[in-house]
């Protein structure tokens, strides 16, 4: 159990580092701490996934070998180290799954000892949200690097304020709903609670917003309670009214278009390509089928962040893998609401994962949150702690 605390606590430490540990590579690979945590962690449990039976292992497996089937009629599409590059994220992809596996196995203090880092984790990028908004409020110097500006908004250890909104919100369900257990004294909650708000407001994503409020809107479904989604849209009408004099900046304005009509195109262009290839461009190759269509990055200092991707994670699932991969996926989405639905009533790690994975679900129509490591890491560990309860 010593190690594995090590490996639990290194796991957390360096979530909450982000997108600042990271270690950059040519040809745009590039290897976090992180990364590192999560195959140590998902190699402490190996012996134990080829053995037991669990709920997603099926979803898992057949993601994978679908993944797998679209590189390979892929390959002679592009040059051989594109092929590695693609097939360096599945790997990621798989180890992350490791994480789910991890947490099934988890003994009683394995599990209260995660619980208590996932609350020291979120309160940490939350605390390092601020500190970069007063210290560091762009990354304009940063931008030769390929990320955007992201001026006057929060955006913590993780580089962009619309993936630091998704964090936010994940952690502020898992904090409502499990703060009782985690802490004693209720004004320590409210600020907690409070501040995690705060941060999802300073992000000004909008996507962020959004999952907020399907969020609670999943969470007063389940709890038949409607005071709570009616609040959230009360105060974030509210908050929209007294940040509207700001609204004449672009990067904090809600209502800004621009944004919007990149991630529109995105999509277009990517279906575009998908209906040329219903069984995908193979997985992780899309920044190399959008140059072959014409689509090319145009980023001033070389590719960009976004340039390998789609901003809809569902779109990007089919362009990249295909039809099969799209099913496969969705059974995977449906298999793991279906674990957390079925055990609602004596469950609360249950409730954690259906809000939490229904509000990121909607986000992922705006930004690629689904497959982003550190949200995806969060929700194959809300899914094994579900599974183990």
């Amino acid at each position: 159990m010593d190690l594995l605390k090590i490996l639990i606590s290194v796991f957390f430490i360096t979530f909450s580092l982000g997108e600042v540990a990271k270690i950059q590579f040519p040809n745009s690979i590039s290897v976090g701490f992180f990364d590192l945590a999560v195959v140590l962690l998902s190699l402490f449990y190996l012996k134990k996934i080829f053995k037991g039976r669990f709920v997603l292992k099926i979803p898992i497996l057949l993601f994978i070998a679908v993944s797998v089937f679209s590189l390979i009629i892929n390959f002679l599409n592009y040059e051989l180290n594109q092929i590695l590059i693609g097939s360096l994220y599945l790997v990621r992809w798989i180890a992350y799954t490791g994480i789910y596996f991890t947490a099934i196995n988890l003994n009683k203090k394995g599990k209260e000892y995660a619980l208590k880092f996932m609350m020291i984790s979120g309160v940490s990028v939350v605390i390092l949200g601020y500190l970069q908004l007063i210290f560091y409020p762009n990354l304009k110097n940063l931008y030769y690097l390929g990320w955007d500006e992201h001026m006057h908004r929060m955006f913590s250890t993780f580089m962009d304020p619309n993936f630091a909104g998704v964090i936010f919100v994940l952690f502020f369900v898992f904090f409502f709903i499990f703060k009782d257990e985690l802490l004693n004294r209720k004004s320590l909650q409210y600020f907690i609670l409070g501040s995690t708000f705060t941060a999802i407001i300073l992000t000004y994503s909008r996507g962020a917003l959004v999952m907020l409020v399907i969020s609670a809107l999943i969470y007063s479904i389940i709890k038949r309670n409607w005071k709570i989604i009616v609040g959230t849209i009360a105060v974030l009408t509210i908050v929209f009214v007294i940040l509207s004099p700001g609204f004449y900046i672009e990067n904090t304005n809600l209502l800004r278009t621009a944004s919007a009509s990149q991630r529109l195109e995105t999509s277009v262009q990517a279906l575009s390509i998908f209906k040329k290839n219903p069984l995908g461009v193979g997985f992780n190759t899309y920044r190399y089928a959008r140059e072959k269509y014409g689509f090319i990055d145009t980023s001033k200092f070389g590719p960009s962040h976004s340039g390998a991707g789609v901003d809809n994670s569902l779109v990007l699932i089919l362009v990249t893998s295909g039809i099969p991969g799209f099913l496969a996926y969705t059974f995977l989405l449906y298999k793991t609401f279906k674990l957390g639905i079925s055990r609602l009533s004596n469950n609360k790690m249950s409730v954690v994962l259906v809000v939490s994975l229904g509000g990121i679900l909607v986000n992922s129509l705006f930004i690629n949150s689904l497959l982003y490591s550190f949200s995806m890491a969060w929700i194959f560990l809300l899914a094994g702690l579900t599974e183990s309860n």
